[in-house]
């Protein structure tokens, strides 16, 4: 049988995928083949960066060696992992470029890919005027405000439009036990239903109002005091040509 040949350490884009699994969250483990390829030449930290996100945001982690040989992203990874939401049944995408950077890509049980909010869409968003006049009114803890880049999956037809909201977001505010919630921008509102941990009817009508399209982001952020049975969302979208509207 001929000898199965190795990539060259210094080859980029080398690939691979893994599943979150039960134990993945402490650390992950790489896959065997990808140990070959640096057999010898391991890293003893990896820098990790989200898809998309340039190279401001980026993750120290340490890389595990046990004594089967076996690699596993250590210390910092749980971080990274928490940072990104990441859940069980997720499906991440890695991509080395040869100089111990691994590029993630997060697709999460809807199969679509999660984006996340960039540092620099953080701080555009922080200079607009428009912005600085809504913090007066809504609430700054951090399980009070979430962030959604659109993609197809909040597209389909009218009656399967959805939103997912993020699970932290959806214990902090006992969405569990609402019906419903207020959706509120450009000085309108829209009430969306909750089913399950995400926005539904009513969700349609609010893409259509406000004319958004795939690859818009979103900001949700709580309006304080809205402790009723509607809680009420303040939203302020990035549009694709960096202008915001809220």
């Amino acid at each position: 049988m001929e000898e199965e040949k190795a990539f060259p350490i210094d080859s980029s884009g080398f690939e691979f995928f893994i599943i979150m699994l039960s134990k993945s969250l402490k650390k992950l483990r790489l896959p065997d083949k990808f140990a070959k390829v640096l057999a010898g030449r391991e890293p003893r930290e990896v820098k990790l960066r989200e898809a998309g996100s340039g190279r401001r945001s980026l993750w120290d982690v340490k890389v595990v060696l046990d004594a089967d040989g076996h690699m596993y992203l250590g210390r910092g990874w749980e971080q990274f992992a928490r940072a990104h939401d990441l859940r069980l049944g997720y499906f991440l995408v890695f991509s080395f470029d040869g100089d111990a950077v691994l590029t993630v890509k997060v697709f999460d049980m809807s199969m679509c890919r999660r984006h996340y909010q960039r540092d620099d869409d953080a701080s555009s968003g922080s200079s607009s005027d428009s912005s600085s006049s809504a913090e007066t009114e809504v609430d700054d803890a951090p399980t009070s405000q979430f962030t959604i880049r659109l993609s197809g999956c909040n597209f389909l037809e009218k009656q399967q439009q959805y939103l997912n909201v993020p699970l932290e977001f959806h214990e902090a505010h006992g969405y569990a036990q609402r019906s419903k919630v207020l959706l509120r921008m450009s000085g309108k509102s829209w009430p969306v239903t909750l089913k399950h941990t995400a926005f539904r009817y009513g969700w349609h009508q609010f893409l259509v109002d406000n004319r958004l399209t795939v690859g818009d982001t979103c900001f949700f952020r709580a309006l304080r005091g809205s402790d009723g049975e509607d809680h009420e969302l303040k939203v302020q979208v990035r549009k694709l040509d960096g202008s915001f509207v809220e």
